[in-house]
């Protein structure tokens, strides 16, 4: 029997990659979809084939006939609609960031723990071969020690008040500015690569966008547990846009500019060696084949919604460090 998903939230993401991901999936079968619009809720239905549509969350996530629940809304409804579905016995994948905190994240993951079912975070970047590669390169020593992991990630987000992702400049709903939305994914991939975090100083600051309500820039420095230092600028801020990555080691570095499109450069001494690693053509797919394959096997998908809080924990780390001009333990 395939794994019957329902899909929480019908926002461009789902639209684009998670319900494309799941229908093309041969075990697995997309059955419904919640919006708070029913008509919005209805058009995905018919758009994807699914069974149903609805706007009932308990109804959509309590059904007999659904194994499995991937929540795409905004931020600031990821913990209360996860719930949900982990004490309905469901499991879940959460769209990234985890939560607008830490302590909703944690929430999650124990009341996923209690329910006996598989959490999960979207942090589809961790399945991209660059990843892997990136990873088996610095496991097998091929620059020394890692010592600092570089991020950048900048464009200038022009959204209007009547636009659906205007949600993404509303604290309240967003919880922060590009590092929570796209630089998020980034500090996730920091945590895949080096470990989980100790400490975190940084800055959130509206410089230039005084039409903002949430930062335009954010800029953090984080010492992990292994020792390796990270350090992530993020901005809405700057129209020359960019999605730099470097990691420099004590024999080497390897390089990703941009991150998501370019190939990865490996230098060492003299040497020089590309990688050309394209990701597959839907992001979203191998994540959703995991947790999948995790369901039917009966074992965990191979990142958890522990994995899933680092990111967060670094985060969130910044705003406080931000706030009180302190250093804060992670």
């Amino acid at each position: 029997m395939p794994v019957r998903w329902a899909i929480v939230g019908c926002g461009d993401i789902t639209n684009k990659a998670v319900a494309p991901a799941i229908t093309d999936h041969p075990d697995a079968q997309l059955v419904a979809f919640f919006s708070n619009s029913r008509e919005r809720a209805e058009q995905m239905r018919a758009d994807h084939g699914a069974e149903r549509a609805s706007s009932d969350l308990a109804e959509t996530v309590g059904a007999d006939d659904i194994d499995a629940v991937y929540v795409a809304s905004p931020v600031h409804r990821h913990a209360a609609e996860t719930i949900a579905a982990v004490r309905a016995g469901k499991h879940v994948i959460v769209e990234k960031p985890m939560a607008l905190s830490v302590e909703a994240g944690e929430r999650m993951i124990e009341a996923a723990a209690e329910a006996g079912v598989h959490l999960a975070v979207a942090y589809y970047r961790r399945f991209f071969p660059k990843s892997r590669n990136i990873r088996a390169l610095l496991d097998d020593g091929a620059i020394g020690t890692p010592i600092v992991c570089e991020i950048t990630i900048c464009s200038r987000l022009e959204l209007a008040p009547d636009h659906p992702k205007y949600w993404r400049l509303l604290p309240e709903q967003g919880g922060g500015g590009a590092l929570m939305d796209v630089g998020s994914h980034r500090l996730d991939l920091a945590c895949y690569w080096l470990g989980d975090p100790f400490e975190v100083c940084g800055f959130a600051d509206i410089i230039d966008r005084a039409d903002m309500q949430v930062p335009d820039t954010e800029c953090l420095l984080a010492r992990m547990e292994s020792g390796a230092h990270v350090h992530c600028t993020a901005s809405w801020a700057i129209s020359a846009r960019a999605d730099d990555l470097i990691i420099r080691g004590t024999e080497g570095s390897l390089t990703a500019r941009p991150y998501d499109n370019a190939p990865l450069t490996l230098i060492r001494g003299g040497d020089r060696e590309e990688f050309d690693l394209p990701p597959a053509a839907n992001w979203h797919s191998p994540l959703i084949d995991d947790f999948t394959r995790a369901v039917l096997d009966g074992r965990e998908p191979e990142f958890t919604g522990r994995d899933g809080l680092q990111a967060s924990r670094i985060m969130e780390g910044c705003y406080r460090s931000s706030e009180t001009g302190k250093t804060v333990e992670v």
